[in-house]
């Protein structure tokens, strides 16, 4: 058994709409820019966890409203108001250019890991709105897991552990603003890949934090709890 390997995926990158597609999006132009197109400040810590910890990344900068790729194929949200109801061929297309071959390479690079012995840490660096409907996110990290997974749940509850000592003003929570077992690229992979070879774990960072002071000592906090979990 060899030691555990790192990745990093950013599945909501950007709000890249290619120029075939973009007379479905006229007049979307605030919507693209907000938090529904993608996930602004995910993609600067994403590579920064990917330099500093020496981690390949995988990121995808089309728009989450051209084609989401945090949804499975059978869920609804896979395909946005702005999409959903264009032609088959055209989702065919979007599924077959942007969609398979991010998963794909994504899912073929653990699979690469854990066959030469590496059991992973695949960390789904995202993002989150401070208000949604009105409500204010108190939440600042959200730890992402499947709780039926006892290895997750078990990493999470002591990266949480490890996050708060360093950072003792923020407020830390496990499967919050979302639930880690929801649908998402993680859920799907942790149906390919075993419990003990396969940590899938989404990382949620609000995005009042975005641009201030107080994201650069979370990305070094993040780093510092993590660089214990990693052996190169």
């Amino acid at each position: 058994m060899h030691g555990r390997k790192i990745l990093i995926t950013c599945e909501h990158a950007g709000n890249y709409i290619p120029k075939d597609y973009r007379f479905m999006f006229a007049g979307a132009d605030t919507i693209l820019m907000s938090h529904r197109g993608w996930d602004p400040g995910a993609l600067n810590l994403a590579k920064y966890l990917a330099r500093q910890l020496e981690a390949p990344l995988f990121i995808q900068k089309a728009s989450r409203l051209l084609i989401e790729m945090n949804r499975s194929l059978y869920n609804k949200e896979l395909f946005s108001e702005f999409t959903t109801n264009i032609e088959q061929r055209l989702k065919d297309h979007l599924l077959e250019k942007y969609y398979y071959p991010y998963r794909t390479e994504v899912e073929q690079k653990i699979a690469e890991y854990i066959n030469q012995g590496s059991p992973v840490l695949h960390l789904s660096v995202h993002t989150f709105t401070p208000v949604l409907n009105g409500i204010i996110r108190t939440v600042d990290i959200g730890l992402l897991y499947d709780d039926a997974r006892l290895a997750e749940k078990r990493f999470c509850e002591e990266w949480k552990l490890r996050l708060n000592a360093e950072l003792t003003e923020s407020v830390i929570m496990l499967n919050c603003p979302y639930n880690g077992a929801d649908d998402g690229f993680t859920t799907y992979l942790r149906t390919k890949f075993q419990e003990n070879d396969y940590l899938g774990i989404e990382l949620e960072i609000n995005q009042k934090h975005n641009d201030t002071p107080e994201m650069k000592q979370i990305k070094e906090a993040l780093v510092y709890s993590l660089s214990p979990f990693i052996y190169r």
